[in-house]
């Protein structure tokens, strides 16, 4: 519970409680509103600058450059901070700040890396300028996730420049492959165990919902994403011969289609490590209030799936396992006609996975799957695997934000009990084994994975002492 005193006031005639640890609060986050308002052009300048350094971790492109942009924005804010290379993978920027004595440690998530821009034509500006314009900074990794990260360090900077030292000791791991499955993550928390140390975990990647308040999430979603590659002859082939020539496309259209049936994953015992939703789970979703049915003004969706509606419709959002083609490649698809028959095809899957299907289980599953359905030319690669996490609600660190977040945005937040997407949740929650909260400041529906990815300057402004408050708050449990 808090630690504070009570104190007795008398306003307008009328004897009111208040404790002393709320009036510190207001007091501290009215100053750092006041300083993020000073400070705003130091702000905008860093984000911008890590948006114009692209750091594409699925092509490789830009990774060291703002690796060490990076590093020098924590440094300028006062972290003990450096660059961590790993075997055959992307940097880690890591900091440390020591708090009060004797005070409690959070451990805080972030990546740097940022998905592909393309379509590149489809941009209303340079996805690598970090252009501003009407408040909006537009940028591929504004909203997912630089202006999450520059929340971060900035909220460390901004108390320790106005109060000289942290409530709390703070650790912070800014990754590099967050986009790619986190694919080294695993690996480098289970080897630096020590070092990561803590009493809980925030991974700021997240956003706000709709109403303007932010989302938080109590677990994620788990994620195996696969290439399946069907080849059929040494090169494409005149389409006359196509009543003799098996077809690449066609072979592997047909193996999509079998995978899924009825709105169902038909491989059997797919289903066997699902756990959600508990009993605390559909209490917390019965007090929910969240309107998923902005996605449909936002990305021109008439209707969902079996026109669900409501609380059955995030119920499904946040509880069932999907099966996601998300791009298929085979033949000619350029301009113009060309009569071809294809001798290779490929697709990507993305499957999500709920708590405690484990990937590793499922991709022996579906290529089994695939083998026994007499698939025998269909290849399956993995490209990344995440398994899915969970953190009670009850824990200081989700009451922490809940808290911080009223103050900060005036407003309830939304708390799931899961998330929609992935994320490496999972490695600190059973591999650190301590309780995770995923949570953030970017705006909603900001284009996220998509041309003209944005987030605003008032987001990133407020996000700074939403993480400050977080600090402070949790500073107080015990």
């Amino acid at each position: 519970m808090n630690n504070y005193t009570i104190i007795k006031i008398v306003f307008r005639g009328k004897s009111i409680k208040l404790t002393s640890y709320f009036i510190i609060s207001v007091l501290v986050l009215d100053k750092l509103k006041e300083y993020v308002k000073d400070n705003k052009d130091d702000i905008v300048s860093d984000l911008r600058s890590l948006i114009k350094h692209p750091s594409v971790s699925a092509q490789g492109i830009g990774i060291d450059e703002c690796a060490g942009v990076l590093n020098s924005i924590m440094r300028d804010a006062g972290l003990e901070s450096r660059i961590i290379r790993i075997e055959n993978g992307n940097p880690i920027v890591y900091g440390e700040v020591k708090g009060k004595k004797g005070s409690k440690t959070i451990l805080f998530y972030g990546h740097y890396d940022v998905q592909p821009a393309e379509p590149l034509d489809a941009w209303r500006y340079n996805p690598f300028s970090g252009i501003v314009t009407d408040d909006k900074i537009y940028g591929r990794g504004s909203a997912d996730s630089k202006g999450n990260v520059i929340a971060i360090v900035k909220a460390i900077k901004a108390i320790l420049e106005l109060y000289d030292e942290l409530p709390v000791n703070v650790k912070v791991l800014i990754e590099g492959e967050e986009e790619i499955s986190s694919v080294n993550l695993p690996v480098f928390v289970e080897k630096n165990k020590d070092m990561l140390n803590a009493d809980a975990c925030v991974c700021f990647d997240g956003s706000l919902n709709p109403s303007g308040s932010p989302n938080i999430f109590a677990g994620l979603k788990g994620l195996l994403y696969v290439e399946l590659r069907c080849k059929t002859a040494m090169v494409d082939m005149h389409s006359s011969l196509a009543p003799l020539v098996h077809n690449a496309a066609w072979i592997l259209v047909k193996a999509l289609n079998s995978i899924k049936k009825d709105g169902k994953i038909a491989i059997p015992n797919w289903y066997d490590g699902v756990k959600v939703p508990s009993k605390k789970d559909l209490e917390l979703l019965e007090n929910l209030d969240y309107d998923l049915e902005s996605i449909k003004s936002s990305y021109g969706v008439k209707e969902f799936i079996g026109d669900v509606k409501g609380k059955a419709a995030l119920k499904r959002l946040l509880f069932e396992p999907t099966c996601n083609i998300a791009g298929i490649y085979a033949g000619y698809v350029a301009s113009g006609s060309k009569t071809v028959l294809p001798s290779e095809a490929y697709a990507k899957i993305d499957f999500r996975l709920v708590y405690d299907q484990n990937p590793d289980m499922l991709l022996n599953k579906l290529k089994k799957y695939l083998k026994d359905e007499g698939y025998d030319n269909i290849d399956v690669i993995k490209l990344g695997s995440l398994e899915p996490s969970k953190t009670d609600p009850s824990e200081n660190i989700v009451k922490c934000t809940q808290d911080a977040a009223r103050k900060v945005y005036g407003k309830e937040p939304s708390l799931f009990p899961n998330s929609w997407a992935s994320g490496p949740d999972y490695v600190f929650t059973k591999i650190l084994k301590i309780p995770s909260v995923w949570t953030g400041c970017s705006p909603a529906n900001a284009n996220i994975h998509a041309p003209n990815e944005f987030t605003s300057i008032s987001n990133v402004l407020d996000g700074i002492c939403y993480i400050s408050s977080i600090m402070q708050e949790f500073s107080t449990y015990k």
